[in-house]
C-alpha cells in the first residue's frame, strides 16, 4: 500500500490555511476551489468573502449579506462593480460645469448607488476688511449634501446577474461589453439610463492628440478615450476582459422616450453619454506631510458653489507647467509667476535657500494647486482655478493681524480668469489666505474680492440615512 502524504499547505492547521487564503483575490479563490474538495471548503469560507466585500465598502461596517444567502453570493452579484463604492468620489465630463457624485453601498436596499453632491451658499452677510477698507468680505458657510431625489445610478442586486460559478469573476461571455438598464424612478417619466464599463488606454498608447478622460491635468491611475463617433457603442470603447476594464472610470447613457398622440411607437430623443472618473484617494486625503490637500467647495459668486481638489506637492515633487494638457494659457501663467515672485539674484537665492531650511515641515510643502471638479462657463471643470507656487518663505507676504484672518499666512498666488466659454483666459495676481487646514480664502487683487473655500469631508456622505 502506497502512503500519500498531504501537500504542505493542507498539512497546516485550518486556522493557518484560512489566514493564508485571506490574502488572495477573488479570482484566485475561485480557481483554488476547483482543485479539491478540501480546498473548495476553505475557499468557500464566507469569512473570506466578507473581507472581499467589506474592503470595498468604506466607513460602513456590514452586518449581513441579506438578501443574499452569503457574502460570496453578495460579492458575485455586484462583481466587477465594487470599484464604485471603493473609490467613493466621481466627477463627470459634462461640458463646462461637470458634476460630482458620491458612490456608496446601501445595505438596506442591497444596491450600489450614486448621488450628486451639491452645496448651497448659506446666509449672505457682509463684513468690512480692516486690511483694505475698499473690500467687502462676503461670508461663506456652505451647506453640502446629497441630492437623493434624482440618483445618477442605482445598481440593484439582480441587475448584473451572478456568473461567479461559471468562470472567473466578471468573465462571462459578453458581460463586460453589455449596457445595463437601471430601474430608477425616472423610467416612469420616460427617461432611460444605461450603465456600462469603460476600456482603459494603457499609458504607452496614450497619444498627445488623443482626447482622454480624466484630463491629464488631474492625477489618475487610468484614462479612457473620451471622443467617439458612435456614442461609445463600438467594441473599441468597451472592455473584453477584466484586464481591459477600467476600475476608475464608467459611463452612463441616457435618453428620453415618449409617444405621440397615443401612438404605440416610441420616439427616442436627446441621447447623451457621460463619462465619470475618480481621483486616487491618496491625492485628496490630508496627511501630516500634506495637510492642505483635499476636496474643497468654493464660493464663486454668481456661479454659485463649485467643488475643487487642492493638490499639495513637496519641493522635489514640483512639476513644470508643461506637465498638464490644460487648455489654459501657459504664457499667461509664466508671466503671472514672474509678476508675483519677481526676479532674485544669486545672493538672494542662496539666502532664501538657507532660510527655507529653518521653515517648519508644514510651510516647506511648497506648491498648492486648485483644480476645478465642477466649473462654470468662464473657467470650466478640469482647469486650474488658482495656484500658489510657494507657501514657504519665498511666497510669504505677511502674517495677518486683522481679526477676521488673525494669524493666517498670506502667500502669493495666481488666480485663473477668463471670458465666457473660456475665452482669453489669463492668470492674475492674487493672495492665498491660509486660515486653517479646513478653510482658505483667496484675495483677487484686481477685482477687490475675497472668496472662501471650505474643506468637504467625503466620508460623512457614505452613511445611509434612516428611511
Amino acid at each position: 500500500m502506497i502512503h500519500q502524504s498531504l501537500p504542505p499547505l493542507l498539512a497546516l492547521p485550518a486556522e493557518l490555511v484560512c489566514h493564508i487564503l485571506a490574502f488572495l483575490p477573488s479570482a484566485s479563490l475561485v480557481n483554488l476551489a476547483r482543485t479539491c474538495r478540501l480546498l473548495c471548503s476553505y475557499a468557500n469560507d464566507d469569512r473570506l468573502w466578507y473581507r472581499l466585500v467589506q474592503e470595498n465598502v468604506p466607513v460602513i461596517e456590514l452586518k449581513s449579506p441579506s438578501p443574499c444567502s452569503s457574502f460570496k453570493d453578495l460579492y458575485a452579484a455586484f462583481h466587477p462593480c465594487w470599484f464604485l463604492p471603493r473609490n467613493k468620489l466621481w466627477f463627470s465630463d459634462s461640458p463646462h460645469t461637470g458634476r460630482l457624485i458620491i458612490a456608496r453601498y446601501n445595505p438596506r436596499q442591497c444596491r450600489i448607488e450614486g448621488y450628486r453632491l451639491l452645496a448651497e451658499h448659506g446666509p449672505h452677510t457682509l463684513e468690512a476688511w480692516e486690511w483694505d477698507e475698499d473690500v467687502l468680505i462676503h461670508a461663506f458657510e456652505p451647506r453640502v449634501g446629497l441630492w437623493r431625489d434624482d440618483p445618477i445610478f442605482q445598481l440593484d442586486v439582480n441587475l448584473l446577474g451572478s456568473e461567479l460559478d461559471v468562470g472567473l469573476p466578471g468573465s462571462g461571455p459578453g458581460r463586460l461589453e453589455r449596457e445595463f438598464q437601471m430601474q430608477m424612478g425616472s423610467v416612469a417619466q420616460g427617461i432611460h439610463s444605461l450603465f456600462f464599463f469603460a476600456r482603459q488606454i494603457p499609458p504607452p498608447l496614450q497619444d498627445k492628440s488623443m482626447v482622454l478622460w480624466p484630463p491629464r491635468i488631474l492625477p489618475a491611475t487610468q484614462r479612457v478615450r473620451n471622443e467617439s463617433s458612435d456614442q461609445f457603442r463600438g467594441s473599441g470603447h468597451k472592455p473584453h476582459s477584466l484586464a481591459e476594464l477600467s476600475d476608475s472610470t464608467f459611463r452612463i447613457r441616457k435618453w428620453m422616450e415618449f409617444t405621440n398622440m397615443g401612438q404605440p411607437a416610441y420616439v427616442r430623443m436627446g441621447e447623451d453619454v457621460t463619462t465619470w472618473s475618480t481621483l486616487p484617494e491618496e491625492c485628496y486625503t490630508p496627511t501630516k506631510e500634506k495637510p492642505w490637500q483635499g476636496i474643497w467647495v468654493g464660493d464663486y459668486s454668481g456661479h454659485g458653489c463649485e467643488f475643487l481638489v487642492v493638490l499639495q506637492s513637496k519641493k522635489h515633487d514640483r512639476h513644470p507647467v508643461s506637465r498638464t494638457s490644460s487648455t489654459s494659457s501657459s504664457a499667461s501663467f509664466v508671466s503671472a509667476v514672474e509678476v508675483t515672485q519677481g526676479a532674485t539674484n544669486g545672493a538672494e537665492e542662496e539666502q532664501l535657500e538657507a532660510e527655507e531650511h529653518e521653515d517648519d515641515e508644514e510651510t516647506c510643502m511648497v506648491r498648492l494647486e486648485a483644480i476645478k471638479l465642477t466649473g462654470d462657463p468662464n473657467i470650466p471643470r478640469g482647469e486650474y482655478t488658482w495656484i500658489a507656487e510657494d507657501i514657504g518663505r519665498r511666497g510669504l507676504i505677511r502674517i495677518a493681524e486683522e481679526p477676521i484672518f488673525k494669524g493666517a499666512r498670506v502667500v502669493r498666488s495666481m488666480g485663473h480668469v477668463a471670458g465666457r466659454f473660456f475665452r482669453d483666459d489669463e492668470y492674475i495676481r492674487s493672495q492665498l489666505i491660509m486660515i486653517s487646514h479646513d478653510r482658505l480664502a483667496q484675495y483677487w487683487e484686481d477685482f477687490g474680492h475675497v472668496s472662501f473655500y471650505q474643506r468637504v469631508n467625503i466620508d460623512q456622505f457614505l452613511h445611509v440615512e434612516e428611511p
